[in-house]
């Protein structure tokens, strides 16, 4: 009998799979490529480098969504400049540094946290190899105090200039005073580009010696931008109208962002969406409801950027944390409830408030470019035309309009000669500055010899907190609190004794420091509660002047902790 060979076995080859892999992997490059080219920032591409090439300053104005912020970096590596150092790119927000890096990591397709990295306060995803760095403003002047010359960059480039936030107005005159030093000891040069879509152009330029000015034309995606009729009175109420009214006439597929001005509005607002959403007419598409605020944990404020599931509506409910520099997918209708909430402080009566406003003029096509980040878009404003016509040009410089004490420490922490007469771009005013000096003497963070102005030891130890210098204060003992809190009250005490309420003899309260009428906040477990002395974290101001996170305090801790400041202050406490 002839013998027959065993039928050979049937393997399955994983080779189509990976070859499939690989193609989606290449088309998935292709496509991004492809992405890159259709930004009107490539048409410009060689232009620009060209001028940046012969230039050590320029400031440059781009539409939103005209690619500067992701595309500049990379060409700059790209044609061999600043590749001798870092090239820096800040933000005014870390959810902003973290999304770009990533988007930019994924462009030159590479490993996030080697040829681009991020830092950001507590998360420093950056290594040897890194030449390209996405930073908030304030990790770059923490960078400073260390290296006043910034000698590992050879390009920094300041992004979202017209936000002006505290730290980036000190890091305009840092960044100077680096790029003027560096060429005086023959350094490595200092590259400086100030960039944003909108910002008092000639403000910026003549600050940065007539740096020339660079336009980049165009915009990749249409904006429609619509108003009401008639002005509104509760933009909460015309919000959540706008809401529903888009979600039952567009395509599920179609995500929604809207601009309000707080956590506790932020969260209200999730609720009810969600539960109205339960009970839309049969057909209507599902709705999926993404908070997004400043104090909400990283990984949750990363989910906005998730793609959406099928067929479900992505509805997110920010702050102005999402403003400028991200790109949220799927984002075709943006809701600007035209409002803001800021910080005012008086140096009078030495009160920083946060207070619901109107955004300026900037603000609201910063807003409205968030709708044509990735297709065309449309933004609909809840107010009308001619109340737009009424708001700011530009946004007030919050350095004019906070309190000064954090950053006078950090100027003193920079070994500044002289923090009374530093180069700002817009001057605080002498009060505010005189206050802030006040309160770091308080606090014995400074001390005042011969009229010079000196960091103490305690001083040291502030500044190197990312904190405000009240906080930053916090020297709590090593031991158990579980059955007693005095200890952590106490140490509150020592440190926010600048931020303490009296009861009054009618029953309501009143700050110590300048007696200013104040409430405790509705939403306060001690609102029902009358204790005589009291520390608040924040000022409110809607109807009344609400005080919120608060703390019981005895007065003797107040004493102790200031005993000259409040033997003039405090009553019935024998010095």
């Amino acid at each position: 009998m002839e013998s027959r060979p065993p039928p050979a076995k049937k393997f399955k080859t994983s080779q189509p799979v990976c070859g499939q892999r690989r193609n989606n992997a290449l088309l998935q490059e292709m496509e991004i490529e492809q992405q890159r080219r259709e930004l009107p920032i490539y048409r410009a591409r060689g232009k620009l480098l060209g001028q940046l090439r012969q230039l050590d300053t320029a400031v440059i104005i781009g539409e939103t969504g005209s690619g500067k912020t992701t595309q500049i970096p990379q060409y700059l590596y790209e044609a061999s400049i600043g590749r001798q150092g870092i090239i820096g790119i800040t933000q005014p927000r870390r959810v902003a540094a973290i999304s770009l890096a990533a988007r930019v990591s994924e462009e030159k397709k590479t490993e996030l946290g080697t040829l681009i990295g991020y830092t950001v306060r507590f998360e420093d995803l950056t290594s040897d190899k890194s030449k390209i760095k996405f930073l908030t403003d304030g990790m770059l002047l923490r960078e400073a105090i260390g290296d006043p010359l910034l000698r590992r960059y050879s390009v920094v480039i300041l992004d979202e200039a017209h936000e002006r936030t505290v730290h980036t107005d000190v890091l305009f005159g840092i960044v100077k005073a680096a790029q003027k030093k560096r060429k005086e000891l023959s350094k490595m040069p200092l590259k400086v580009l100030v960039m944003s879509a909108t910002m008092d152009v000639d403000l910026f330029s003549q600050y940065f010696d007539r740096a020339p000015v660079l336009y980049l034309e165009g915009r990749q995606h249409s904006i429609q931008v619509f108003y009401t009729k008639e002005s509104q009175s509760d933009y909460l109420h015309a919000s959540l109208v706008s809401i529903f009214q888009i979600h039952q006439e567009a395509p599920p597929s179609h995500s929604i962002l809207v601009f309000l001005t707080g956590q506790e509005e932020i969260e209200a607002m999730s609720r009810t969406c969600r539960e109205i959403a339960k009970h839309l007419p049969q057909g209507c598409a599902q709705m999926s409801v993404f908070p997004l605020y400043a104090s909400l944990p990283h990984l949750q404020q990363l989910r906005v950027f998730q793609l959406g599931q099928k067929g479900c509506r992505k509805v997110i409910l920010s702050t102005n944390i999402a403003e400028t520099s991200i790109t949220i997918p799927g984002i075709k209708y943006v809701v600007d409830t035209g409002m803001v909430k800021a910080k005012r402080y008086t140096p009078e009566s030495g009160l920083e408030v946060l207070a619901v406003q109107k955004v300026s003029k900037a603000q609201a096509w910063q807003r409205a470019g968030r709708a044509g980040r990735q297709q065309a878009g449309i933004c609909y404003r809840l107010y009308t035309e001619e109340e737009f016509e009424k708001f700011l040009n530009m946004t007030v410089p919050e350095i004019q309009r906070c309190n000064l004490a954090s950053v006078m420490l950090q100027l003193l922490a920079l070994r500044i000669p002289n923090i009374l007469t530093f180069d700002f771009m817009s001057k605080p005013s002498p009060d505010a500055v005189r206050a802030a000096i006040e309160q770091l003497e308080l606090l014995g963070a400074i001390e005042c010899k011969d009229s010079q102005i000196i960091l103490t030891q305690l001083g040291k130890k502030m500044a190197a907190f990312p904190l405000e210098p009240r906080f930053s204060k916090f020297g709590v003992r090593l031991e158990s609190s579980r059955s007693n809190t005095s200890n952590i009250r106490q140490c509150l005490a020592h440190a926010l004794f600048l931020n303490a309420a009296e009861l009054q003899l009618d029953g309501t309260y009143a700050t110590l420091d300048t007696r200013q009428p104040v409430a405790i906040h509705p939403s306060s477990v001690l609102f029902n509660c009358k204790p005589s002395y009291i520390l608040y974290n924040e000022l409110l101001h809607t109807s009344k002047c609400y005080i919120r996170d608060l703390c019981v305090v005895d007065p003797e801790w107040l004493y102790e902790a200031a005993p000259e400041y409040f033997g003039r202050k405090l009553k019935g406490v024998n010095s």
